[in-house]
């Protein structure tokens, strides 16, 4: 009997063992903190992040904060090598029209209301750059009159990304893969 105990705590620290190896280096959860990504994700939602996954326009990237006090989850706007600006609700990547359709409900209420959902901004008045430089990304939060992101701590080191988030995993009942 106390081999059998023995030799099922082994098997439960061994699995817990591997699975923490792995976690390391594959895939992560995390834990949104704020309402910087509304209405895409809430406050206190679990995400699960992919470290393997390569970063794309429009990704939600976990991200450790530029102030070093937690994490972050933001949208990846800009990829280096690229000049971005906004002008009247209008994202331009090196000066062609990309559309945001996760924020499109958001910018059509502003428009209503004769006012902008995302101010007007450009790279180079943000960080004196015309692109963005190897390594580095521009990020933004989906709330965007609201969040804290590229516009406020400027643009985001590849080594400060924890990974890409491909799922809501909590709440349950609100499981959403991205």
């Amino acid at each position: 009997m106390q081999r059998l105990l023995l030799e099922i705590a082994v098997a439960i620290v061994a699995t817990g063992a591997l699975i923490w190896l792995v976690s390391l280096f594959l895939f992560s959860a995390v834990k949104v903190d704020g309402y910087g990504m509304l209405p895409t994700l809430g406050a206190n939602d679990t995400v699960f992040v992919s470290k393997q996954r390569t970063i794309r326009r429009f990704d939600l990237v976990a991200i450790q904060t530029p102030n070093g006090k937690g994490v972050s989850v933001r949208r990846v706007i800009g990829l280096p090598g690229e000049n971005i600006s906004y002008k009247q609700d209008r994202l331009y990547v090196n000066n062609e029209e990309k559309e945001e359709r996760f924020i499109a409900d958001a910018i059509a209420q502003a428009d209503a209301s004769n006012s902008y959902y995302t101010d007007d901004f450009s790279l180079y008045k943000l960080t004196k750059e015309h692109q963005i430089p190897s390594g580095q990304y521009l990020v933004l939060g989906d709330n965007r009159p609201y969040s804290s992101d590229s516009r406020y701590y400027g643009l985001i080191d590849k080594e400060d990304i924890i990974g890409v988030v491909t799922m809501r995993i909590f709440p349950l009942h609100q499981m959403t893969k991205f």
